[in-house]
């Protein structure tokens, strides 16, 4: 399934395979988002699919909002492919739900 990156109620959307193919528009959306607004709410929670790529992906977005002290909220745990991925690859810290 290709990705799509919906805005509802504040909120961006990542559907579908967040793999390779897709990992660019993830990078440049959000990207735009943390250079434009000092909050952002990203939920992976309809993610069908993810690979490392999508995961360095997520990462590198994690640390630039960090480095630039934006607030950054992931969502998704609740997601089995989003769980194994993250536990797999060490990264649950990049949770935040507390919103």
């Amino acid at each position: 399934m290709n990705l799509q990156i919906i805005h509802t109620a504040g909120r961006f959307e990542v559907i579908g395979n967040f793999t390779l193919n897709n990992t660019e528009l993830v990078k440049r959306q959000f990207n735009y988002l943390l250079d434009n607004y000092e909050e952002v709410v990203m939920s992976l929670r309809k993610v069908e699919k993810i690979d490392q790529n999508g995961i360095q992906v997520l990462k590198d977005i994690y640390a630039k909002a960090n480095k630039r002290s934006k607030i950054l909220f992931v969502f998704g745990k609740e997601n089995n492919v989003i769980k194994k991925a993250f536990k797999k690859n060490k990264v649950n810290y990049i949770f935040r739900e507390n919103y």
